[in-house]
């Protein structure tokens, strides 16, 4: 997601003048305005003439755009083909689906989940963070009013970053999620001084990385590639063109909670220029910090749908993570105030996906609708911190109506990160899985996917090798649905034959547990019993879901796609996409006898352990 617009009128008016006088911009000359930014504020430093051609248009159609073309659209599902033949009536038929990249989070049965008799005493792994959904009188207990920069005297809310020229807004976001969470949680670190790097996110995102523990996602990357060997490529030859690469949320799931940071913004984890075409990608060549190198785990990345009917859930997340990144649409023509605040309405067409995100730090539900561009039906709003600097809205912050429709089709993430100490800090992260979404294009949403099965309570798993004398501590799990419920059971040297694993020869389960989550996304589940583990020792996590729900995973392939440009036609690459199987990813076989070894696709589990 990012927010820019091509405007050609002022393309012609710039290459009418060029052939008469000869501009020349010095990289520390002043700017009066960001052209390439809705907010138009003032900047100092950087800009290229070429940056005038670049602009926001208070009536261009909605969207975001990469060269004249792109568009952003509605989010699109296409069911395929049936995936398997059931011939037990304990195995559902399942069809692969294609989604959008900016899938929105199934809003799942809440009655069902809090009645069911098998699952009253479980406690969901995300409790605190919704703290009040199972019990009403603490609802009644949620303020109308609420800041992160202010509880109780105390701030939870770093500075305003600035993203400049960059397409980063979603890294921008996540970022600042993460600082809220660890200065909510963690009173060590200050909001003065907490700063983490979006660069570290933005550059693994569609790098190689490897060191990931036993190697198994180390062939599992993007990468930015001249494939046409295009003349004068001068950002794919610089490889800064991950700096104009849009996107969602799913990245920064994909990569943190593999452990690819988040790190500190220092050194070479922090962009040395934010504007003129020139600076960004020549500035910015020095490579950031390892990939693995980074002191914080990302263990939980809760998502809720950011529609009116999750008010309650958005606010309990804000509460105790403080703050939440949610996509928007920052087409100007919804602002209003010096982008004070912000209200997306399409007279009851289907939204498009978003085109930026931002992230949620309270709200007002006094918040008066009239101070909107358009009137949305009712009073409230949230309190968002933005990337474009403090000279816009309030600061850098604004308002956006509970009611915004962008927003209603969009997912409200809440991040929680450990740090050395904590009890849910593990050493080692067990994962086969390595992205959830096939990259396709830098801007338009609806090119990128993401693979499932269509909903099913089948059953699913992953077999790991123990690489030295550990104690299994806890799972970790992807999910596309709220209140979901699962058994889960763990076997320890499993017989296999030809690859694939026969149920009635798994042995007795060294742990069966039930676990459930009441957002959907990325939840780690902390085990009742730890195993102990030998090196060498072979253990088998069985998930059965007791909840219908789909089941994301990652397509192995190998391709590249379309050319990318920036706003200024420079090529930024073709979108290289490198998924490999592991062949640990096990699926339930259609007689529900075996568990049949995955060679084409790998599930989104994780096994965390500490070391003995």
């Amino acid at each position: 997601m990012k927010k820019k617009k091509i405007i050609l009128a002022a393309v012609l008016a710039v290459v009418l003048v060029s052939v008469v006088t000869l501009v020349v911009v010095k990289k520390d000359a002043p700017k009066t305005e960001n052209a390439s930014r809705r907010d138009g504020a003032a900047v100092s430093g950087g800009g290229d003439d070429d940056l005038l051609l670049v602009g926001g248009d208070p009536e261009a159609a909605t969207g975001s755009t990469k060269g004249p073309d792109a568009v952003q659209k509605p989010a699109e599902t296409v069911v395929g083909d049936v995936s398997n033949s059931p011939v037990s009536g304990n195995v559902e038929e399942v069809r692969s689906m294609t989604i959008s990249e900016a899938v929105v989070i199934e809003a799942g049965d809440r009655d069902a989940f809090y009645n069911d008799a098998d699952y009253k005493k479980v406690v969901p792994s995300d409790s605190k963070s919704f703290f009040a959904d199972a019990n009403e009188a603490a609802l009644g207990e949620i303020p109308a009013k609420y800041d992160s920069r202010n509880v109780d005297g105390k701030t939870f809310v770093t500075g305003v970053r600035d993203q400049g020229y960059s397409y980063l807004c979603w890294a921008f976001a996540s970022a600042a999620a993460m600082e809220c969470d660890i200065l909510k949680h963690y009173p060590s670190y200050t909001s003065s001084s907490l700063d983490l790097s979006e660069k570290h996110i933005a550059y693994y995102n569609v790098h190689k990385a490897t060191g990931s523990y036993g190697g198994n996602i180390d062939d599992d990357y993007r990468e930015l590639v001249n494939s046409e060997n295009e003349e004068n490529a001068w950002v794919v030859n610089n490889d800064t063109g991950y700096i104009a690469m849009g996107g969602v949320t799913d990245y920064c799931i994909s990569l943190l909670t593999a452990w690819k940071g988040p790190v500190f913004d220092k050194g070479s984890d922090s962009f040395k220029s934010i504007y003129g075409s020139n600076y960004i990608f020549n500035d910015n060549k020095d490579k950031p910090s390892a990939a693995y190198g980074s002191e914080f785990h990302v263990q939980d990345v809760n998502q809720v749908r950011g529609s009116y009917d999750n008010n309650a859930l958005i606010k309990q997340m804000i509460m105790e993570h403080g703050g939440a990144t949610i996509g928007v649409n920052s087409d100007e023509k919804f602002w209003n105030k010096n982008h004070g605040n912000l209200y997306s309405h399409f007279d009851g067409e289907l939204p498009p996906t978003a085109n930026h995100e931002v992230t949620i730090i309270g709200w007002d539900d006094d918040y008066a609708a009239s101070n909107f561009s358009a009137k949305p039906q009712e009073n409230g709003a949230w309190i968002c911190k933005n990337s474009w600097g403090d000279k816009t809205g309030s600061d850098g912050f604004f308002y956006l109506s509970y009611y915004d429709e962008t927003a209603a089709v969009s997912n409200a993430a809440g991040y929680s990160v450990k740090t050395p100490g904590d009890e849910m800090y593990y050493d080692n992260n067990y994962q086969v899985g390595g992205f959830i979404t096939n990259e396709i294009s830098a801007l338009e949403d609806t090119k990128n996917t993401v693979t499932a099965y269509t909903s099913s309570t089948n059953p699913y798993g992953v077999m790991y090798t123990a690489i030295g004398d550990e104690e299994l501590s806890a799972i970790g799990l992807m999910s596309l649905d709220s209140y979901m419920q699962y058994e889960i059971s763990i076997y320890l040297n499993p017989a296999k034959t030809d690859g694939d694993l026969t149920l009635k020869d798994l042995g007795n389960a060294v742990l069966t547990q039930k676990i459930s989550s009441i957002s959907g996304g990325f939840h780690t589940y902390e085990l009742e019993k730890k195993i102990d583990l030998k090196a060498g020792d072979c253990f088998f996590i069985l998930i059965k879901p007791h909840t219908a729900g789909k089941l994301v995973f990652e397509s192995a392939g190998d391709n590249t796609y379309e050319k990318n440009y920036d706003e200024w036609n420079n090529l930024t690459g073709n979108i290289h996409n490198s998924n490999s199987a592991s062949e640990k990813s096990y699926y339930v076989s259609d007689d529900g006898k075996s568990m049949i070894c995955q060679k084409d696709k790998d599930f989104f589990i994780k096994a965390y352990t500490k070391n003995k």
